[in-house]
Parts: C-alpha cells; structure tokens; sequence
C-alpha cells in the first residue's frame, strides 16, 4: 500500500546546501480515519512548507519536495506539522499544529522527513533514508500499516452495500415511457460511447431500446458476480 518501498531500501535526500540538507517529505497513516493534509512549516525561513497531500487510511503518502534540515544531527532540531484528520465535505476543517525535536538521524545523517500517525492518536516526526521494513528504521512502529480486522470488514461491507443497491436498481421496473427513454437518451449521449451511440436513430429507435436493455442484463449478471466473489471473501 506504501508508495515507498518498506524493506531494506534506503532514501536519499534532495540536495545539498552549506551545512543543510534539501529533503522529500512525505508520511505514513497506521490509522482507520483519512488524514486530510499534512504541512511541515520551517521555523526558520517563513513561508516555506513542504507537504500538503491526503494520506488513506492505512497507507503511505508519496515523496513531496522539500524541506531542509541540518545535514549532521544535533540535539534541539526543531520542525513544525500541521494536519488535518478528513471531517466530511459539509464540515469546517479543524487544523492541529504541533512542534517536534527530531530524534537522531540513523546513521547521524539527514534523511527524507517523515511524519507518523498512530491508531492511538500520537504523532512522531523522524528523518531517515531508510523505510520501515529496514532494521534501521527510527520509527517506533517497525513495518508499514496494516489494515486491521475492523477496517476491512468495513470497507467490505460498503463495497458489498454498493454492489446490492446497484443490483435491486437493475432488477427494477424500468421506465418504459417515452420521457423515462428521452432521459436515458440523454445520459447516454453524454456518458456513453459516442461511437455506439451515432449508430441509432433517437430514443425510439427499437434497436437502441434493444442495446439498452441488453446492457442492463450484462450489467445484472455482472454484479451478481461480484457479490458472488464477495459473499466468498468476507474478512
């Protein structure tokens, strides 16, 4: 699920200026909510973030550019984080910020910056060239996130409720009058395959009724299938 390569991988840096270090940014979610955004703010040069992208539940954000850091480790390195937990589209978001110090570098040399949330609702901010399946790793969770019992059951369980509604939607009547053909007219001249639909007369032209209806029996058959699969693979 990481975009970055969790075993035995080290992660070099962006560039090098007098003293500092120009790294990628990027950050992991071990937990079952979507982080909306993530910002590391320099406390040193005002204006400049790095970061900013939606991290899914359980999975690994990408490389972002950049962030500079001193190239040797010393204690008191301090970097900022703002983030946001996805509250839904009809609610305000609602911005945390927050100063770590930096552990020390493995290896004491300045790495990429990562920024970690945890099911128990800390955060950790550590930099390192080596990913989490490395015995390196500075994070205090040794792998990447697993998605637990709970959350797959979930997320099957939406895809399974999507798949029954769509189901009941073919299995009912369908609007056989001649403003239900006008609109399914319109839909399919705005969605579908401009090819297959320059082959039919209108909407009362008895071979594209025909199309319809047969694309509505494959499509049937189609999720029935899936269900069939999904019945099967319940976590």
């Amino acid at each position: 699920m990481l975009s970055l390569a969790l075993a035995g991988l080290t992660l070099t840096g962006c560039a090098k200026t007098s003293g500092m270090e120009t790294v990628s940014v990027t950050a992991i979610n071990y937990t079952d909510q979507e982080l909306n955004s993530y910002l590391f703010r320099s406390l040193d040069e005002l204006g400049k973030v790095a970061g900013g992208e939606p991290v899914r539940p359980f999975e690994g954000g990408g490389m972002m550019c950049c962030y500079k850091l001193p190239a040797k480790w010393k204690p008191g390195i301090k970097v900022q984080l703002r983030y946001d937990w996805w509250q839904g589209d009809d609610k305000p978001r609602k911005y945390e910020t927050k100063e770590f110090e930096l552990p020390p570098y493995p290896d004491g040399q300045a790495g990429m910056l990562w920024a970690l949330f945890y099911a128990d609702g800390s955060v950790q901010v550590v930099s390192s060239n080596y990913a989490p399946g490395h015995a390196k790793w500075p994070g205090k969770i040794k792998g990447g996130p697993m998605p637990t019992l709970e959350y797959r059951r979930k997320m099957w369980q939406m895809d399974y409720d999507e798949a029954k509604s769509f189901e009941q939607e073919l299995l009912g009547p369908r609007d056989e009058s001649d403003s239900g053909w006008e609109k399914q007219w319109e839909s399919d001249s705005r969605y579908g395959e401009v090819a297959v639909m320059k082959s039919f007369l209108g909407p009362k032209d008895p071979n594209y009724r025909k199309h319809v209806r047969r694309a509505d029996q494959d499509g049937l058959l189609r999720i029935q299938a899936k269900l069939k699969r999904l019945e099967g693979t319940r976590p």
